[in-house]
């Protein structure tokens, strides 16, 4: 069996999101260490740390153009040498204002390596693209599983805190010298094929050809509701099961782990289905369906146990890799584009993770009395309803105009998968 020649430069792709698993809360992991070196409040790390959603708002609006016309390999490098320079710089900030600067360096660092990483992988694995991409979430959480153990045993040993920073500068250093190196594919022949592909699929009809103007808008708007899914759940179920269960905040914090079993679930399992021909598409309707019920239950349903469970499958329906599997699509239906729509959608997923919590934060505002915080977060709840309706729509949309450019052919879906190296 043919060894697919890609496959290290996959590994150093995964590599690299174990480590920016860990990269992107190292600031809020070292909160008071930054604290006493900018001789700053705790509300202003905050602030600080806010600039990488900048950051990750303005990087898309040049960094697929860039990836489409100058390749997958140089937008990686390039923004390991900035990770380097953020991990570098944050040790030795002298202000807060420093530290917000470098972090919008982050976020931009972060739409640049998203724009060679996930075009990389899809046409890398042109058979399996949902399932290459998947697992980019899987190494993103066993980075943040890693980082707290990693920063508690260095406090522990009583070495400096600067170490984690310069350690993770020294891995992508190495990333970056090795995929000098490394063979990638070849995306603009990758990108004319999957096109001929489309085309033939397409057939005579004018109506049957994908139109950015519609499903590429709708995948984009669906990159921001998927993501809002997702960052309302991570930021607000402690406090959820706090003020409307009247769970102990111990006991609220504890629902964040049921929901990160099920990312993890998601991911394996969806990856696995995908890989035996499910088609990544589907599971835009599904997922936000079965998340949707599960914030109403949330309503319905106000006990420990019940909040568990609905916790559990908010994670495993909503951050088991819906946004990977959103790449995927859209990147299906225009190939050409490949850097382009993965930076589009990371516009849109950099709003959604500024605006939820931002726009939660207004509804709670500054109740304190019970009652108040049960009203603000039953809102909240409703909003969690609102975006994820919004994402079965929009996916439902999404399914019938695949269904119209990619026949139902049981031959003409795989050719299209196969040369759709699209993730």
């Amino acid at each position: 069996m043919r060894k697919n020649p890609y496959l290290p430069t996959a590994i150093s792709i995964y590599l690299f999101f174990v480590v920016y698993g860990m990269a992107v809360i190292i600031m809020s992991q070292h909160s008071d260490q930054l604290q006493a070196q900018w001789g700053a409040t705790e509300g202003q790390v905050l602030v600080a740390i806010s600039g990488i959603g900048i950051g990750k708002i303005i990087g898309p609006s040049f960094a697929g153009l860039l990836s489409d016309r100058i390749g997958r390999r140089w937008m990686l490098v390039t923004s390991f040498a900035m990770y380097v320079l953020f991990l570098l710089g944050m040790i030795v900030s002298p202000s807060y204002q420093v530290g917000f600067a470098l972090a919008v360096f982050f976020g931009l660092a972060n739409a640049i390596s998203d724009t060679g990483a996930y075009p990389t992988l899809m046409e890398s694995f042109p058979k399996t693209p949902g399932s290459a991409n998947l697992i980019v979430k899987a190494a993103i959480a066993v980075g943040q599983l890693l980082i707290p153990i990693i920063v508690t045993a260095i406090a522990a040993a009583s070495i400096a805190w600067g170490s984690t920073f310069i350690g993770l500068a020294v891995i992508l250093a190495i990333l970056l010298v090795v995929n000098l190196r490394l063979p990638f594919p070849d995306y603009k022949a990758i990108a004319a094929e999957q096109k001929a592909k489309i085309v033939a699929n397409a057939g005579t009809s004018e109506q049957s050809g994908a139109r950015i103007g519609l499903e590429g808008t709708a995948l984009v708007l669906y990159g921001f509701t998927s993501t809002a899914i997702f960052w309302l759940a991570s930021q607000s179920l402690p406090k959820l099961g706090v003020n409307l269960v009247g769970m102990s905040p111990e006991a609220g914090k504890a629902l964040v782990s049921f929901f990160s079993i099920g990312s993890f679930a998601g991911v394996f399992i969806t990856a696995a289905l995908v890989a035996r021909k499910f088609k990544p598409v589907t599971f835009l309707v599904l997922n936000p369906t079965v998340a949707t019920f599960a914030y109403i239950g949330m309503l319905v349903f106000p006990n420990a146990g019940a909040y568990r469970f609905f916790a559990f499958i908010i994670g495993y329906f909503a951050a088991g890799g819906l946004f990977q599997l959103t790449v995927v699509v859209l990147a299906e239906f225009f190939p050409v584009r490949k850097g382009v729509v993965t930076s589009l959608i990371g516009l849109a997923s950099g709003l959604a993770a500024f605006a939820l919590p931002y726009s939660s934060g207004l509804v709670v505002g500054d109740a304190t009395e019970p009652a108040e915080l049960a009203s603000a977060y039953q809102v909240i709840a409703g909003i969690g309803i609102g975006v994820s309706v919004a994402s079965a729509i929009l996916g439902v949309l999404v399914l019938i105009r695949h269904r119209i450019v990619f026949p139902r052919n049981p031959a003409a879906p795989q050719a299209v998968t196969a040369s759709s190296s699209v993730s």
